[in-house]
């Protein structure tokens, strides 16, 4: 009636299949659950272990790591390894680095300071026009031994009273540190903007002031535009190029700064005849040892008037050498004169001739080393408006008094006041000797044995031996 059999009997091979799987129920395994057999129960075969994957955020920390620590060493070898001439600037240049030789040591190779150096000065006229100017070339070895202490300095000319006897061409210098021998000669250029027209460089000369008078540097080379020298040791008196005029004339007046006139003169020479008597010389005669040079000359120059085959004043024994290690000074004297300390200080000197004069070394203190032009006008309220005569006294700047009789100085804290003391003369015997005396004047004696002697009271020099 209800037809079961036929439903059941009629049911394809298909569709009992497809029921089948239906009725599969796929059970659902969390992955906490799922078990992994051990590895001993797995099956051994040959097939190759499973690749493991490096995540890329552990490479990519991992090289930044790497980077920062190479960065870091290099940073640490450059600072405290490497040499310094090994750190180089950060712009793109090309360095060049010569090995030195097996022969020479590294250190000789690349030691600074290696080059000779030039300091140099100009000078230039009221208009501001470059009239001249003074180099000095310095070699290395000196360069390394006085660094900067060599200098030029550019002078001016109303600052000094200089001789008659030439014109400045191209400015008035000086160099420093005078007095000092240097191992290697120093190189010297003069060189002058313009030639005053009619004249050339044979009309001139380079020179250096020594006591009143200009001196020709001994060997010198003229250049296109001016002139060169080699000097071991520096003078102490300005430097310049002097040009020797037709209207020139040589001063024999005597002493040039003092306003005395000087006692006899037969022969009209410019040596007193108190002067003659004292070196020998023929009052007679301007020119005592006939050998063309006048005696005057010959002095100024350092030659003996008496000696006709151009020996030395220095070895002529007419002059003495009076060094006072105290206060750190020398100077030459007529050896037949006295020279007498007034005290066991050495602060006062006197040199005494045959008559009543005498020259006079005075050393006064000046503790905050005052400009001695400023130092003279402090001493008196008469002095504050007077025009002073400037010079040179061994490289450093000097005062004449307004007498012209005495030469202010000042070095190192003390002012060394050297004095032609006339007595009650209106006329003096001795202006050429006080020349000769301040112009041998030397700062810095440094002899442990002074001429002074223990008793003051007495002649402190033998005048035949200066001792």
């Amino acid at each position: 009636m209800f037809n079961f059999n036929k439903n059941k009997s009629t049911q394809t091979d298909a569709e009992k299949k497809d029921a089948a799987q239906k009725a599969i129920v796929v059970p659902d395994i969390s992955d906490d659950k799922f078990v992994v057999m051990p590895q001993q129960y797995l099956p051994q075969g040959k097939s190759a272990a499973p690749r493991r994957v490096i995540p890329k955020k552990v490479l990519l920390l991992g090289g930044v790591v790497v980077l920062v620590l190479v960065g870091l060493f290099g940073l640490l070898y450059l600072l405290f390894i490497a040499p310094k001439d090994a750190i180089v600037p950060s712009a793109p240049v090309t360095i060049i680095t010569q090995q030195p030789s097996q022969d020479q040591p590294a250190e000789t190779a690349t030691k600074p300071d290696s080059t000779e150096t030039t300091v140099s000065g100009q000078a230039f006229d009221e208009s501001n026009i470059l009239i001249g100017s003074l180099s000095v070339i310095i070699p290395a070895t000196v360069s390394q031994q006085y660094g900067s202490g060599i200098g030029v300095t550019v002078l001016s000319e109303s600052d000094f009273t200089l001789p008659e006897d030439g014109t400045i061409v191209g400015g008035l210098y000086s160099m420093y540190p005078a007095g000092i021998t240097f191992e290697e000669p120093l190189l010297v250029e003069l060189l002058v903007s313009t030639i005053p027209e009619a004249y050339t460089l044979a009309d001139m000369y380079p020179a250096f002031l020594r006591g009143v008078r200009w001196e020709a540097f001994s060997d010198y080379q003229a250049t296109a535009s001016g002139f060169t020298t080699t000097l071991e040791k520096l003078p102490s008196g300005p430097i310049a190029v002097i040009l020797v005029t037709e209207i020139a004339a040589t001063d024999t007046s005597g002493l040039v700064s003092t306003h005395l006139p000087p006692t006899v003169d037969t022969d009209e020479d410019g040596l007193t005849d108190a002067e003659e008597s004292l070196l020998g010389t023929n009052s007679a005669s301007a020119d005592s040892d006939l050998d063309s040079y006048l005696d005057l000359e010959e002095i100024k120059n350092g030659y003996s008037p008496i000696d006709g085959t151009g020996g030395q004043l220095a070895s002529s024994g007419l002059f003495a050498t009076y060094t006072n290690a105290t206060y750190g000074y020398q100077i030459d004297y007529p050896a037949t004169w006295l020279a007498d300390s007034l005290d066991q200080t050495n602060k006062q000197v006197l040199f005494i001739s045959s008559t009543e004069e005498f020259f006079e070394i005075l050393i006064v203190e000046n503790p905050l080393n005052t400009p001695i032009a400023d130092w003279f006008r402090a001493q008196s309220p008469s002095l504050k408006n007077v025009e002073l005569t400037v010079s040179i006294l061994d490289g450093h700047p000097s005062v004449w008094s307004p007498d012209g009789l005495t030469l202010y100085s000042s070095v190192d804290g003390l002012v060394y006041i050297i004095t032609y003391n006339s007595g009650t003369r209106e006329d003096i015997s001795w202006p050429n000797m006080f020349d000769h005396f301040y112009a041998r004047f030397k700062f810095g004696a440094t002899n442990t044995e002074s001429t002074a002697p223990e008793d003051t009271t007495d002649i402190i020099v033998d005048p035949t031996t200066g001792v």
